[in-house]
């Protein structure tokens, strides 16, 4: 009788909580066309004192996010969206303001609904905005500046400062920086130019692509392709599937080259100095210079190109890939 008892009770709150979700699932209505088309904009703009010794933060969980330098002494920060009005409701910008340290926000508000099954889908949705960028100006020359993105892209122009940059999926492009560059990319391209430092660039997904650069780089892809073009300085690189090719102006100190299964082209100039140790356990290995060979088999070469006694070292290795070391006169 009990047992009994207890199984209507049960069934009561179930039959109960059916109605509830169903009855909320009613409420979740499709916009009428005249709401569609209800768009309009929204603009925020504020401007802060800087100095050398500032440290900029910005965490962004839907707009792009684009820095330039300016002459003048202050941080100016721009936000826009355009989009539906009912979205752009969901906005929340925030500034906090420390001694040479300024943290910038731009997220969607939180919303809390009982038991709607469509809103398990809100956080993945951008519908309804057509476009939305935070653009921050500020002094070329700052301490540090760390940009986190959840989802916009990232690019940044002409500024003699430190970089953090993380993407969740957008690109992230970077002109004319000296410093030192942290950048990775859940599945977004990167591409880098005219740029001096060291550098570390890291993605999972997306190809990178970098161009005139002057320094130490190290680069990792967990599957696209890296392309580096008349670099002034040494690489570190490593892709577990794509192709991997660099062009030298003037290497410089050791370069180490790997691939998964891609093939790795590399170009150098005519009068190269350099000893060179190149692996492949599936594809060719092909040298368009003048060797010194010290060890040769099907897989493997090992020499000397130019004087023996420079000081660059330029190493590759696939494991089922190409290799070529290909001569090509550049204007050093």
């Amino acid at each position: 009788m009990n047992v009994k008892f207890l199984i209507f009770i049960l069934t009561g709150f179930i039959f109960a909580g059916g109605l509830l979700l169903c009855s909320n699932i009613k409420i979740t209505e499709t916009p009428l066309e005249e709401e569609l088309s209800d768009t309009n904009e929204l603009k925020i703009s504020k401007s802060f004192k800087a100095s050398p010794k500032h440290e900029i933060i910005i965490e962004s969980s839907i707009a792009d996010v684009i820095m330039q330098s300016h002459d003048a002494n202050e941080i100016e920060v721009n936000f826009y969206v355009k989009g539906l009005s009912q979205k752009l409701k969901e906005f929340d910008v925030s500034f906090h303001e420390e001694e040479n340290r300024l943290t910038i926000k731009v997220k969607r508000k939180k919303k809390v609904r009982i038991l709607n099954f469509y809103d398990l889908f809100d956080l993945f949705q951008v519908e309804g905005i057509e476009a939305s960028q935070l653009v921050v100006k500020a002094p070329d020359s700052l301490s540090n500046v760390v940009i986190k993105s959840s989802g916009g892209d990232i690019k940044i122009q002409n500024f003699t400062s430190n970089f953090e940059l993380s993407s969740a999926g957008g690109d992230i492009q970077i002109e004319e920086l000296n410093g030192e560059i942290y950048a990775s990319s859940a599945g977004g391209d990167t591409r880098i130019r005219n740029c001096r430092g060291d550098s570390e660039i890291k993605t999972a997904g997306g190809d990178i692509i970098v161009s005139q650069y002057q320094g130490k780089i190290e680069i990792e892809s967990s599957g696209g392709d890296i392309t580096v073009n008349k670099l002034n300085g040494s690489i570190f690189a490593f892709s577990a599937g794509g192709d991997v090719k660099v062009e030298f102006a003037l290497p410089l100190g050791t370069t180490k080259l790997s691939t998964a299964g891609g093939d790795i082209t590399i170009y150098a100039p005519s009068n190269l100095n350099a000893y060179v140790d190149l692996e492949s356990s599936g594809g060719n290995i092909k040298v368009d210079f003048p060797t010194r060979i010290e060890k040769k088999s099907s897989f493997e070469l090992k020499g000397w190109i130019g004087k023996q006694n420079s000081e660059t070292t330029i190493k590759a290795s696939s494991s089922g890939g190409d290799i070529e070391l290909i001569s090509k006169d550049m204007n050093i």
